[in-house]
């Protein structure tokens, strides 16, 4: 991320706030996790920690897809977004995957748009923890994971949309926000 031969680091001078390592289907990782400070010298992950199946890490390089976040980035849309590629993308013949990511897109809406409870993060917790490991296929995990380290690492962040609801709705997300209309749906 920070190499000047590669990605040139954050635009703006903007901090870090996190990286999805293996495109959309891995788990979400903290700046925190990704900066180690090994003999006082910081070192970024690697692609060894990520590639022994994501146990140094707690992710791993699935698709090899590479998102950065900056911190004015919301990880509350963000995995909104996730959710809701993976309820469409669901095929419906496993009942964890085909009722469990409508639920996840359904409530992460509900937080996005400043409608959530406390309660959600927990749901959403419990539903991810439904879908991982009882489908046919992995598109199941691949939903779940997301969900599951985005709450974990930014729980405070989920909080802050329950509580300032109204300014969660108005706030400005770049050209993001141009280009992808936020669509209504059902409450869950």
């Amino acid at each position: 991320i920070y190499s000047d031969e590669y990605c040139g680091g954050i635009a703006n001078g903007k901090r870090l706030k996190a990286v999805v390592a293996g495109g959309s289907s891995v788990p979400i990782l903290p700046a925190n996790l990704i900066l180690k400070t090994i003999n006082n010298e910081a070192r970024l992950m690697s692609y060894e920690s990520l590639s022994d199946g994501g146990f140094a890490t707690g992710s791993m390089m699935g698709s090899g897809g590479f998102i950065a976040y900056d911190e004015d980035q919301c990880i509350v849309r963000n995995t909104w977004n996730f959710a809701r590629f993976y309820h469409h993308e669901s095929c419906g013949q496993c009942s964890p995957c085909r009722e469990g990511t409508g639920w996840m897109e359904k409530v992460l809406h509900r937080l996005e748009y400043g409608h959530g409870k406390m309660s959600d993060m927990d749901l959403l917790v419990d539903v991810s923890k439904k879908i991982e490991g009882n489908t046919i296929c992995p598109l199941g995990d691949a939903a779940a994971w997301p969900v599951a380290s985005a709450i974990r690492h930014f729980r405070d962040e989920f909080e802050w949309h329950v509580t300032n609801g109204y300014e969660a709705t108005t706030r400005n997300y770049g050209l993001a926000g141009y280009a992808d209309p936020l669509p209504k749906l059902e409450t869950a």
